[in-house]
């Protein structure tokens, strides 16, 4: 008996602790898709405006999960330079995110002064209030339907210290977002 319980008492401990901590089949599933805003310009004029555009179509995770997609929330959204002019800044930097009509505006992020390299390997952190996170979960809310979005980059009173006149930016716009994908 005592070689009975031996053998038998490790393995039901075994057995009992693999059922309760064994994975779900049914548990939900989670996906992060990216989608980056890419903005790009050079030249010498005082003010920058910039538009971009992406659709979910254009990621592979949205493609091959779209049957089966429950619903899309935002997660958060960042601001980052990958190369731009020395010294390049200006005044009231604006990022505006609008839905697929280039109407509506979903979030609409400004910073009063801006200086391009601080945001070089440092992401700029867009921080939406409650309503805006709201406008934009609800115009995921039909996760089937592919959505697009339109963004403008505007920034005023450009300038730089680089010795050649003209000046060149770009950068990029994250944009997270939170797929739960039916098991």
């Amino acid at each position: 008996m005592k070689k009975f319980n031996r053998i038998f008492l490790p393995l039901l401990i075994i057995v009992t602790l693999f059922c309760s901590y064994s994975c779900d089949p049914f548990d939900d599933l989670f996906l992060t898709l990216s989608m980056d805003l890419e903005f790009t310009t050079s030249g010498n004029n005082s003010t920058i405006l910039i538009p971009a555009s992406i659709c979910l179509s254009n990621f592979k995770d949205y493609n091959d999960n779209q049957k089966n997609i429950e619903e899309i929330n935002y997660i958060s959204s960042a601001y980052l330079t990958l190369s731009a002019t020395t010294g390049l800044q200006g005044d009231n930097l604006r990022l505006t995110f609008y839905q697929a009509d280039h109407t509506t505006i979903l979030f609409q992020y400004t910073q009063n002064h801006f200086v391009a390299g601080d945001y070089v390997n440092n992401p700029l952190e867009i921080v939406l209030t409650e309503q805006e996170k709201a406008s934009v979960n609800n115009y995921l809310e039909e996760p089937q339907v592919d959505k697009c979005f339109y963004a403008v980059l505007e920034l005023s009173n450009v300038s730089h210290t680089a010795p050649q006149q003209n000046y060149y930016l770009s950068s990029k716009m994250e944009f997270l977002t939170k797929l739960k994908i039916k098991p």
